[in-house]
């Protein structure tokens, strides 16, 4: 059996949310594909880190002649047409689009429909890129989705396609219950947070809704002005309109923009807030809201998407529409200590219902059925 899986996003040095799925997809396949099976991981550099350290049956091959740009559309698929004749291969894409040919078995992963249901947060051309990649792999491949909210989603624009949920992950030796409080207070002090503290986690930009923590965070000041805001990520579409709402912010010296961060950092930084605030207008999962469960961090997030499936009572849903909802979920939070022990503890619980083991088991699983 020969089993080939685009690593391109997975090999990415600063990884997002959907890089970070096809990462630790990847490294818990290591560890449950049988021996006798051959395996290709495709790239457009050579593997870095700990995706490099390949099993005997595995093997990287990098796809580096021109063009440099479309890599997947134009190398991928000159890669694919030397299968033709194999009825025993499939590929799996974990992250990005299907190669326009691909004459063997495919999976792949849409990871949310973000650019055809929530377009005011994208550009014209991720629009109709969305559109297009979706409908192509409907057509094409077998589907993967994170949540059952986004297999609706599918089922509801495209009206066909078979489609199958299968939960995303965390890193759960990273992100834990009672990490090290130096360690905690060090990492606050490194990015020059003096104050208690909120954070929010992902590209800071319209669809994520940064402009309405931003609002929120000036209503709750007023009458708590002991608190700084992290906004942790990179600029995504909008962040101009980003960066004047916080300029024009009277408490704008507490805003703090750290831009990327070492993702040892990262967890260290989610425990330590009062809360982890994530009210985004779409998602197709959010692996923060998992992760802030894990270290005990009280999370706050938007009632709409997939974030009520995936904190599934576990957190205090609000209307991302309304800053001032989302600041009476704050205040909640740091004035009444019962309401925020048993958010912490439901969190734990529900942490414990995501893994990447249990993804990577579920993918293969998939795999199993197409060659059959």
């Amino acid at each position: 059996m020969l089993f080939l899986i685009d690593a391109s996003r997975a090999n990415n040095e600063q990884k997002t949310g959907v890089e970070w799925y096809a990462y630790f997809v990847i490294q818990e396949l290591k560890k449950i594909i049988p021996g006798d099976w051959q395996v290709i991981l495709y790239s457009r550099e050579k593997l870095k880190g700990e995706l490099a350290n390949l099993p005997p049956n595995w093997q990287e091959k990098v796809l580096s002649w021109p063009p440099r740009r479309l890599w997947t559309q134009v190398r991928l698929s000159l890669e694919m047409l030397r299968f033709n004749r194999h009825s025993d291969v499939v590929l799996f894409v974990p992250a990005h689009v299907l190669p326009l040919f691909c004459p063997i078995k495919t999976l792949i992963t849409i990871h949310d429909l973000g650019g055809l249901r929530f377009p005011r947060g994208y550009s014209f051309f991720e629009r109709f890129y969305s559109r297009f990649a979706s409908r192509f792999a409907l057509k094409r491949a077998t589907i993967i989705t994170p949540s059952n909210f986004v297999k609706e989603e599918i089922k509801y624009i495209f009206k066909k396609g078979k489609v199958e949920t299968i939960y995303n992950g965390f890193d759960n030796i990273s992100f834990k219950e009672n990490l090290d409080k130096n360690l905690i207070e060090n990492t606050k002090k490194k990015y020059g947070l003096r104050k208690k503290y909120f954070l929010t986690i992902g590209r800071l930009e319209e669809k994520k809704n940064t402009n309405g923590i931003i609002q929120s965070f000036n209503i709750f000041k007023k009458d708590n002005p002991n608190f700084q805001l992290l906004l942790l990520g990179k600029p995504g579409f909008g962040f101009a309109r980003v960066k004047q709402e916080a300029e024009n912010s009277p408490w704008k010296e507490d805003i703090i923009f750290p831009g990327w961060v070492e993702e040892k950092d990262v967890p260290y930084l989610m425990a330590g807030a009062e809360a982890f605030v994530f009210p985004s207008f779409y998602e197709g999962f959010g692996i923060p809201i998992v992760e802030s469960f894990a270290v005990g961090t009280p999370v706050i997030t938007s009632n709409l998407a997939s974030m009520p499936e995936i904190s599934h009572g576990a957190a205090l849903l609000v209307n991302p529409y309304q800053p001032i909802e989302i600041a009476t979920a704050l205040e909640e939070l740091i004035k009444d200590e019962n309401l925020k022990r048993e958010i912490i503890l439901k969190g734990f619980i529900r942490a414990k219902d995501f893994s990447w083991k249990a993804t990577a088991k579920g993918v293969f699983e998939v795999v199993l059925r197409l060659i059959k």
